[in-house]
């Protein structure tokens, strides 16, 4: 074996990647960009989480009571409603995740000694974030529990049988039976729904890789025809996915859809225009097939995995993170589908996801136009 001709093999591969960019990428940057990503999606704990409550009694120890439950700083009491029907809206709007509804003479039958039924309404829509709110208001009720009984115990003088003083009565929404399957599938509808935009991002770099982009450039088509045209079949195509996608979802996993469906694909194809115009710009940069799939897996597939609310919810992610997940489609999308497949929202409360994919949907297609050169390299 001969050391000069190993090193004369390694010279010429180091040149390689060195003079090659997106094998210099994958073998020094791409690593960082995933230890980044898995970093903070495998380590984020759920915090944070917004709970309303409705505070009947208005007494001292109703007071010390919520104090109580946000002193461990898991939850977020930051809604103070002034009555029920205020609480089911703010639910609708997916601006809380919890309610604890204080009843009145909460005081008064404590001090008296009766048990006093304390309602926790929970919202199942994320399995995972519910759990995590019923496990982190029972634990601080039932400390609670424990001092009004160490109190009661000491003005007795003696050790007396005393039941516990709060009775918590849970009342899980839209997701009763706290199953797995209905939070995460329409969620995954989301995140699957990108492979159309994976497709799309080799349009335009498979018409240079085989050399046909030259027969375009020699037509009179503009650049912006010419990236409509490749995008609306995918939108089309994509469309009849997503009407595949929820009928599996509804009668294979046994997930009910309780939206309107008419709507429910109106707002697939905004998110679809969205997805596939970043695919679009993807390709009007990158020559090479390989190249544009690597990118346009790590930008929708992984990226949407992990970072769009899929398995964590986005209350719990850095601002950084956070800000990250939002420039995603499909972190809005995730939003989409699981509010109305679970809730049944209207376009009142998801207006705002709507304008961020068409915002962009048109963005991302200026740029592509941009960027796009009708001229072979």
């Amino acid at each position: 074996m001969s050391i000069r001709k190993i090193f004369s093999v390694m010279q010429k591969e180091l040149r390689h990647i060195l003079r090659d960019r997106m094998s210099f990428i994958l073998v020094t940057i791409s690593p960082l960009l995933l230890l980044f990503t898995m970093g903070f999606a495998f380590s984020v704990d759920i915090k944070n989480v917004k709970v309303a409550f409705l505070d009947q009694d208005k007494s001292s120890t109703s007071r010390r009571y919520l104090a109580q439950l946000e002193s461990a700083e898991d939850l977020d009491l930051s809604y103070q409603a002034s009555n029920y029907h205020q609480i089911e809206r703010w639910f609708m709007a997916d601006k809380i995740r919890a309610a604890v509804i204080i009843p009145q003479g909460f005081k008064d039958d404590l001090e008296q000694g009766r048990t006093v039924g304390l309602q926790v309404l929970i919202d199942g829509t994320d399995p995972n974030t519910a759990e995590h709110a019923i496990r982190h208001i029972v634990l601080p009720t039932e400390n609670f529990s424990a001092q009004l009984i160490a109190a009661r115990l000491d003005q007795a003088g003696a050790p007396v049988e005393y039941l516990s003083p709060i009775d918590l009565r849970l009342s899980t929404w839209y997701n009763p039976s706290m199953k797995f399957t209905v939070g995460i599938i329409p969620a995954l509808v989301a995140v699957v729904m990108s492979m159309p935009a994976m497709a799309a991002t080799l349009a335009i770099t498979r018409e240079k890789e085989r050399g046909t982009l030259e027969g375009l450039i020699a037509t009179p088509i503009s650049r912006s025809e010419l990236l409509v045209g490749k995008l609306v079949p995918y939108v089309f195509t994509g469309l009849l996915s997503v009407v595949l996608c929820v009928a599996e979802a509804v009668f294979i996993f046994n997930v009910p859809f309780q939206g309107n469906l008419l709507l429910y694909l109106l707002l697939s194809v905004d998110f679809l225009f969205a997805s596939l115009s970043i695919a679009l710009m993807l390709s009007a940069v990158i020559n090479d097939q390989q190249a544009a799939m690597l990118t346009s897996m790590l930008i929708f597939l992984f990226s949407g995995f992990f970072l769009s609310g899929l398995l964590l919810p986005l209350v719990s992610m850095g601002p950084l993170v956070k800000m990250e997940s939002l420039m995603l489609p499909t972190t809005h999308f995730v939003m989409i589908s699981r509010g109305m497949f679970t809730k049944g929202q209207g376009l009142g409360p998801l207006w705002g996801y709507a304008a961020a994919l068409l915002g962009m949907g048109i963005l991302f297609l200026l740029l592509s136009t941009l960027l796009f050169k009708k001229k072979l390299s």
